[in-house]
């Protein structure tokens, strides 16, 4: 949670334009700053402090601007829930504000432009206004952001600064950490062991115990309407004259350059570049030169394959300048000294219109799709809200609406195969998101698709009777049984061990084979070997002793052979790592207790049909309407 807060705080104090625009008051004075706002839309209330929801909006603008620069698109970012996060992030700092408030942690207007004038340069007032236009801001909410960030500040920093771990606690956890232990062990295998065949009564009682693992998954049938990209662009055709038209107006994409095959000599100096150039003149062999004069073989001296552009301008022009099979003289370059040898020469070379007509093609599908497929999109969702029926809305634009009898949240069918072809996520989400009976928001897939559905029944979750699922009863029951002899195995085996029986004597009676594990730490991950068994090689008391572990068919034993711990020599980097992340979990402990102690206080709660009508007449797709409860 510090870390989020320290997050947020350092954008507002590390961002130019941030500084730029607070930089003003200094020129302008702050009447402008102080004056009474205009009502905003409530959607939280913490104790005295309000969270409007304009607030809420500008952060989430924030938020996606990042995500978008990572792929990420509005539609990804409501799924991953960041409109959920921001109004909690914006609920927690009004929190902390309830706190600096109750310790008297105030802001004066005197003490906001001293803060401004402290930290940043000055600029015109034109530009101050139009910047604090560009972030979303007018200047009384720019002020009052301020005048509630700085208390907070202060209020974080105070208890940070006066966190610290003892050496004693670093010490230990740094041992802890570095210590590595080594062991031998074995698999004792559960397909080995001999069972009986499973009664008819052991089945309809181990189906009666394990419903959960019998019982269906709620299905819904669907009708749904996709205007696919790829499905799209299928439909979309050109004639051999306008492929040819774009062929010419993107010719120059479809000319391949000049290239040089060369081969290189790289010298550290002058002395050893010019003997090697003498060498050359004479007729030496250029591989014998280069081994010779720089130590290289044969494969040292390919350069490759190469354009005039992908050269240095100081390179490209000599090595240009030689035909097939001459040499350079020696190059200056930020390496040393180099001689070039061109070894083949390949022309210019104009691809040919034929070789690059379905790449054109695919090309203008690809762009007009995207054009097409929004334009369908927006048709559809006209359709669909002059009340028309998807059946209709589909026929509008040319489409056929799909039905599935039965799907379940994972996109599979009642014999729990995947179905095919549905739109990409969030699609089967918004199916168990949408009432029974009614159609979806058009919603975007992550492909650049969009989809309408409609839930037309929804068949609830139930035991499946044991006659339609007999075999998966019986193959459950015999895994069960045969795991629980392997453990009995195991726990015998190690028994016999801890007694004072050789590993190799005890794995040979059950013919397994004994493999060694390290030296590792507690966090290794060691192939082929459960998690579990690391942890327990750690909890044995000393060597010689053995655990065991289950693994996905039978169980494992281990015997521990050696301990190593730290030799007292700290690794500086290593405990300077323990140390910070100690601070900052002792951090959060101490934030997450000031904020159940103030919440137990004071009032939390938060408005979400406001919060939802906003986003609403805002016209802004990104609100999901699962907000957070508090």
């Amino acid at each position: 949670m510090l870390q989020e807060m320290r997050r947020g705080i350092a954008k507002v104090l590390t961002f130019a334009l941030f500084g730029i625009l607070i930089l003003s008051f200094a020129l302008w004075g702050t009447t402008d700053f102080f004056g009474s706002g205009a009502l905003q839309t409530v959607v939280a209330e913490v104790g005295d402090n309000e969270v409007t929801a304009k607030e809420v909006q500008r952060h989430y603008e924030r938020e996606l601007n990042v995500l978008r620069q990572r792929g990420i698109t509005r539609q990804q970012a409501q799924n991953l829930g960041v409109l959920e996060s921001v109004l909690t992030r914006s609920v927690t700092a009004k929190v902390y504000d309830q706190a600096s408030s109750s310790l008297g942690l105030t802001v004066s207007n005197e003490q906001i432009v001293k803060d401004i004038r402290s930290q940043f340069g000055q600029v015109g007032s034109v530009q101050f206004d139009e910047l604090l236009r560009q972030s979303g801001y007018t200047r009384n909410e720019f002020a009052n952001m301020r005048r509630a960030e700085i208390p907070r500040i202060q209020l974080l920093e105070s208890i940070s600064s006066g966190v610290n771990s003892s050496k004693k606690i670093i010490s230990n956890l740094y041992r802890w950490r570095t210590e590595e232990r080594s062991a031998q062990a074995f698999h004792v295998s559960a397909s080995n062991s001999k069972i009986s065949i499973p009664s008819e009564a052991e089945l309809a009682r181990y189906h009666r115990e394990n419903k959960l693992q019998f019982t269906a998954p709620e299905y819904r049938a669907i009708t749904f309407v996709h205007v696919d990209p790829v499905s799209v662009g299928k439909t979309i055709k050109f004639t051999d004259a306008e492929l040819k038209q774009v062929y010419q107006d993107r010719l120059s994409e479809f000319i391949e350059p000049e290239k040089r095959a060369l081969l290189q000599i790289l010298v550290e100096n002058q002395e050893a570049a010019d003997k090697a150039y003498d060498l050359l003149k004479k007729g030496s062999d250029f591989f014998t030169v280069a081994k010779n004069i720089a130590n290289q073989d044969a494969n040292a001296t390919k350069f490759g394959v190469v354009a005039r552009t992908d050269l240095p301008a100081t390179l490209a022009d000599k090595v240009f300048a030689l035909g097939k099979n001459k040499f350079s003289e020696p190059i200056d370059d930020a390496f040393g000294k180099r001689i070039f040898m061109v070894t083949d020469v390949v022309a210019e070379r104009e691809r040919s219109y034929e070789s690059v007509k379905e790449t054109l093609a695919l090309d203008l599908r690809r762009d007009q799709a995207v054009e097409d497929v929004v334009r369908l999109a927006n048709k559809l969702e006209d359709e669909l809200g002059k009340g028309s029926s998807m059946e209709s809305s589909a026929s509008a634009i040319g489409m056929l609406p799909t039905k599935i009898m039965a799907i379940d949240l994972g996109g599979r069918d009642p014999s729990d195969k995947p179905i095919k072809d549905l739109p990409g996520e969030p699609f089967t989400k918004t199916v168990f998101n949408t009432p029974v009976g009614q159609d979806s928001f058009l919603t975007e897939t992550a492909a650049g698709g969009f989809f309408v559905v409609r839930v037309d029944s929804i068949t609830k979750s139930a035991l499946r009777p044991l006659v339609a699922v007999k075999q998966q009863v019986r193959d459950a029951w015999i895994s069960r049984k045969r795991q629980r002899i392997a453990r009995a195995n195991a726990t015998e085996l190690a028994k016999q061990i801890n007694e004072g029986t050789d590993i190799g004597s005890v794995a040979k009676k059950s013919r397994a084979k004994v493999i060694s594990i390290g030296p590792v730490t507690r966090s290794a991950q060691v192939e082929n070997v459960p998690p579990a068994l690391i942890s327990k090689i750690f909890s044995l008391k000393s060597k010689g002793k053995a655990s065991f572990s289950a693994t996905k068919n039978g169980y494992m034993v281990a015997v521990l052979t050696e301990i190593k711990v730290a030799d007292g020599r700290a690794n500086k980097q290593q405990t300077d790592a323990i140390r910070d992340a100690v601070k900052s979990r002792m951090i959060s402990d101490i934030l997450a207790q000031l904020q159940q102690a103030i919440r137990a206080k004071i009032k939390v709660s938060v408005d979400q049909n406001s919060l939802k009508e906003f986003f609403d007449r805002s016209d802004n797709p990104g609100y999901g309407g699962n907000a957070p409860r508090y």
